[in-house]
């Protein structure tokens, strides 16, 4: 029998207002620091903090330096899943988004290399870090908080809604680099300008925190505290009793990474460098894709909640192998209406798989380690997938004499990777959804007892 939630229950296949928008709003914010440092990479880093060096060389440097917030974000998911199986979700997410913050923040403070030589790039590295380390705690927290309070109905449609909170931060580190563009000449953001939105996102990071702290804590949590059974090591428990699960999870979600940064990065430099398009058009199909790409998520978070996980996320893999294969044959026709829609269509079709992840792979683990897993699935197959993926591509353009079709080649032959790990998940998906911790303490409707 459920217990009544403190202050009462919110109505029978709902969940709390306040926590959607806590968990969508931080989210948001977390994906909207990490991008403006991406963006600011490839505009002002290597001249104001690697000047000393050769341009190219700086350029180098400074993606490094972006690098090293990919590499710290596995080691994020470990340490706040850990601490998150063990503690509660709540007070990780506030840590994480604090760190993400308030680093964000302070590398709006940092001196020039003009000013301090060496240290500065030393500092923004470490920032950097900083960054990755709670990025890489917020999403399993986020996730693992909302779908533990809905309802098993709608975990999907609540799961696509948190899922949303990357694609609102890229469109909004996206509109402010271009109002800088618009509003400062090129002096003035290599001088100052650069530093506004990292300043500013502080009072986002405030409201955040302020939402956070008023959400209560995940009800299947909250039963596992009371019957004193929250496991004492979680991360070695997942690791030791759920590595097939972890492994499943990096093949379902590497090719969805390498996909998404290739159309959020490697993409936009293609129309620029290859198609001799805009930067100011590269940017605007970048921002009109990205709305496609929220389309995506909300509408197979919808859909699998009436037809089931696996199979909407299978489809969705399907979908996805012919995917890149037409969108370069699309984007080398140069006609600009064509590119226009090849963006768009490739955004949605990465957006759909998005959509199902959050519910699918909190189902792959049990309560108790649930964060911990989820954490370390999502957070090394965006290492493996997202952080190598332009990488990847610029180097497959080159070794093929600046043919697109094996860069095309490269997601597909990931996309089948993920189908196959969906495929497998047959024998873990049933009984994981079975044997979880009962959902949050939400009335339902008595069923007779011959049906499942």
């Amino acid at each position: 029998m459920a217990l009544p939630r403190a202050g009462g229950p919110p109505p029978p296949g709902s969940v709390p207002k306040k926590l959607i928008a806590a968990s969508v709003f931080g989210n948001t914010i977390e994906f909207y620091d990490f991008a403006v440092y991406g963006l600011m990479t490839a505009l002002v880093f290597d001249k104001v903090f690697f000047p000393a060096a050769d341009p190219a060389v700086g350029t180098v440097l400074a993606f490094a330096a972006f690098a090293v917030g990919f590499l710290s974000r596995p080691l994020g998911g470990a340490v706040f899943g850990h601490l998150g199986d063990r503690f509660g979700r709540k007070p990780m997410l506030l840590w994480s988004l604090g760190i993400m913050g308030g680093a964000t923040f302070l590398m709006g403070l940092l001196p020039s290399y003009a000013a301090v030589g060496i240290w500065a790039p030393v500092l923004l590295t470490v920032l950097r870090f900083c960054q990755g380390l709670g990025l890489g705690g917020e999403w399993g927290g986020a996730v693992s908080l909302v779908i533990e309070s809905a309802p098993p109905h709608r975990r999907g449609w609540y799961g696509s809604l948190v899922q949303t909170g990357s694609g609102l931060g890229i469109i909004l580190s996206s509109l402010t680099l271009t109002a800088l563009l618009a509003g400062l000449t090129t002096e003035q953001l290599l001088a100052w300008g650069w530093r506004l939105p990292f300043l500013v996102s502080i009072l986002l990071v405030g409201v955040g925190l302020v939402i956070r702290q008023r959400i209560e804590e995940s009800p299947e949590f909250e039963r596992l505290r009371d019957q004193g059974a929250p496991v004492r090591a979680p991360l070695r428990e997942t690791v030791r009793r759920h590595g097939k699960s972890i492994g499943l999870a990096i093949g379902m979600h590497t090719a969805i990474a390498a996909f998404g940064f290739l159309l959020g990065v490697y993409v936009i430099a293609y129309l620029v460098d290859q198609l001799q398009l805009s930067r100011s058009t590269a940017t605007t199909i970048n921002v009109v894709s990205a709305v496609f790409y929220l389309a995506g998520m909300l509408l197979s978070g919808r859909l699998c909640d009436r037809v089931g996980r696996r199979r909407v996320y299978l489809a969705c893999g399907l979908l996805l192998i012919p995917t890149p294969f037409l969108l370069f044959a699309l984007l080398d026709t140069r006609s600009l209406p064509v590119v226009f829609t090849a963006c768009c269509l490739a955004n949605f079709v990465n957006g759909l798989p998005y959509g199902v992840q959050a519910s699918l792979f909190c189902e792959l683990f049990p309560a108790s380690v649930r964060y911990s897993g989820i954490s370390l699935g999502f957070q090394i197959a965006t290492v493996l997938g997202g952080a190598l993926a332009p990488t990847v591509a610029a180097l497959l353009l080159r070794a093929s004499g600046g043919r697109s079709w094996p860069i095309a080649a490269y997601v597909s032959v990931l996309a089948v990777a993920m189908v196959a790990c969906t495929a497998a998940a047959r024998g873990i998906h049933p009984r994981t959804e079975s044997h979880a911790v009962p959902p949050g303490p939400l009335p339902v409707p008595h069923r007779p007892p011959s049906q499942p």
